[in-house]
């Protein structure tokens, strides 16, 4: 893995789309803290496509794909999506 900053800032500009995983990676011990929330909005509002995908169930990616800033929420390991 090389840093950000040798990404070329022109390569950078032709990303459309953000796709990560929720336990671990945007939560810290079960919690999505405000800084994480701040940086989904704040890569919606550049204009990127955020999705999260992750193994939890309907239920939890329905208010996901509700109360977050995201586009869509990819759930139960790839079995259904909600946008």
């Amino acid at each position: 893995m090389r840093p950000l900053s040798e990404f070329p800032l022109s390569e950078r500009r032709r990303v459309a789309w953000v796709l990560t995983d929720i336990d671990d990676t945007l939560t810290s011990g079960g919690r999505l803290p405000a800084v994480a929330y701040a940086a989904l909005e704040r890569l919606q509002g550049a204009g990127l496509r955020v999705v999260p995908i992750t193994g939890r169930p309907a239920g939890w990616c329905d208010h996901i794909a509700r109360m977050w800033p995201v586009d869509a929420v990819v759930g139960e390991n790839g079995a259904f999506y909600f946008w």
